[in-house]
């Protein structure tokens, strides 16, 4: 198996009125720059990511809402991973790519929060940019993927699948990003 078989797009899967409902949450409460961990603390790094967001707070509608579209569509990538242990949510972001937003090379995984599984849900395509693109070590691209409103993208949150979100040129890119452990 080569490494791109990990990463599983399961397109126009999410219902319409949970996208509408998650964008109408964003719009309202995405409003703070996300930090980023260093290794040793979280601090705010614009050039590395530019991007407003909001983590859900646990057994909160919106989270119940997410939560259960997480778990119906994870089923499709256990029937293709059976091995994959993962079944506990880290956490769930709602985030808010505007015009300039980006996440350069990064993974999920982060020693102190064990994640084992990245899963991307894109809540609509009235943007520009705002590509998902892995990459190998040596900065070449593997797969890129511009997703629309519905899509679930799930990937192994490890030092094999670096990512990163290019730039948003035009709109605003609206996605949901959860990580299992």
């Amino acid at each position: 198996m080569n490494n791109t078989e990990a990463i599983v797009e399961i397109k126009k899967v999410i219902a319409p009125e949970v996208i509408n409902t998650m964008i109408e949450y964003a719009d309202k409460h995405c409003v703070k720059n996300l930090l980023i961990y260093d290794g040793k603390k979280e601090k705010l790094n614009k050039d590395h990511r530019n991007v407003k967001g909001v983590s859900l707070k646990p057994k909160s509608q919106e989270h119940t809402l997410v939560l259960s579209e997480i778990e119906r569509v994870y089923t499709f990538y256990k029937a293709k991973f059976p091995f994959m242990r993962s079944n506990q949510i880290d956490q769930i972001d709602v985030l808010k790519y505007e015009k300039g937003g980006h996440f350069n090379l990064h993974v999920d995984y982060v020693t102190h929060l064990s994640r084992s599984l990245s899963i991307i849900i894109n809540l609509n395509e009235d943007y520009e940019g705002g590509d998902l693109v892995f990459t190998d070590q040596k900065k070449i691209i593997v797969k890129r993927s511009s997703l629309k409103a519905g899509d679930v993208v799930f990937f192994p949150s490890n030092f094999l699948y670096p990512h990163l979100i290019e730039p948003v040129t035009n709109g605003t890119r609206y996605s949901i990003v959860s990580w299992l452990q």
